[in-house]
């Protein structure tokens, strides 16, 4: 689960984040409303360490979606 707090609650609780975070937990943090930033446990990091190193022709590329247009296509004469 991922548990979003404001960064002013934040800073008041950062001991409490820290260890909810070392415990498995996600937490977003928000300023006005948007995630500006996100607390993840050590494990969640070597994750995305590991996936970082793999050699680009192991990994899995991102599907490609055909480019939309807006409004009406453009007439020829």
């Amino acid at each position: 689960m991922t548990r979003r707090i404001a960064t002013a609650g934040a800073r008041k609780n950062f001991a409490s984040l820290v260890r909810r975070s070392a415990a498995g937990e996600r937490i977003k943090l928000t300023r006005y409303n948007k995630t500006i930033a996100i607390v993840i446990p050590k494990k969640d990091l070597e994750a995305l360490e590991d996936c970082e190193k793999q050699p680009e022709a192991e990994q899995q590329p991102a599907p490609e979606h055909p480019r939309r247009t807006r409004g009406k296509a453009k007439q020829t004469r």
